[in-house]
C-alpha cells in the first residue's frame, strides 16, 4: 500500500482542502445567550485552522431543543450571521469548516429548554444524569414521536 502525505492537499467531492488532518467535532458548550456563536468560539475554531477540514460542536436546529447550556444554534437569522464570522476566519487561515447540525432528542431536557418537553422515537428516558442550570438532574422521559 503506498504511503500518502498527511500534509498533501486532498480533493473530496467538489471540495479542494489544504491538507488531510481533520477536526472531529468536539460540544464546547460556549455560545452566548439566545444561542449564539462568540469571540471565544471564533477564536477557538481559527486556532485550529490548519486542520484541513473542521466539522463544528453540534448546532440545534430547532430551539427549545438543547442537550446543553451553551450550545450554538442555526435556527434563526442573528445565529447565521454569527456563525459566519466564525466560518470567514477560518476561510482566512486557509481551512474549511463544516456544520454539524442535530436536534438532541431525547438528550434535550426541559430545563435548558425553558419548560419545551423533549422528544423522540420513544418514550424512555436516557439513564443517568444530565447538568441544567440548577445542577445535575435524572434525564427526562421524552414524549414518543410515534
Amino acid at each position: 500500500m503506498p504511503s500518502v502525505n498527511l500534509f498533501s492537499p486532498v480533493k473530496i467531492g467538489s471540495i479542494q482542502l489544504a491538507n488531510r488532518i481533520f477536526m472531529a467535532p468536539l460540544t464546547r458548550t460556549r455560545a452566548g445567550p439566545s444561542h449564539l456563536p462568540n469571540a471565544l468560539m471564533t477564536e477557538y475554531y481559527t486556532q485550529r485552522a490548519s486542520a484541513g477540514l473542521i466539522v463544528s460542536e453540534s448546532s440545534m436546529v430547532l430551539s427549545n431543543t438543547s442537550a446543553f447550556m451553551g450550545e450554538p444554534g442555526l435556527y434563526e437569522p442573528g445565529q447565521l450571521t454569527a456563525w459566519k464570522a466564525v466560518t470567514d476566519a477560518v476561510h482566512a487561515k486557509g481551512s474549511k469548516i463544516f456544520s454539524q447540525i442535530w436536534h438532541a432528542g431525547r438528550a434535550a431536557h426541559p430545563d435548558i429548554n425553558g419548560g419545551a418537553e423533549s422528544v423522540s422515537a420513544s418514550a424512555i428516558a436516557i439513564e443517568g444524569t444530565t447538568h441544567t442550570f440548577t445542577g445535575k438532574v435524572p434525564h427526562a422521559v421524552p414524549r414518543a414521536l410515534a
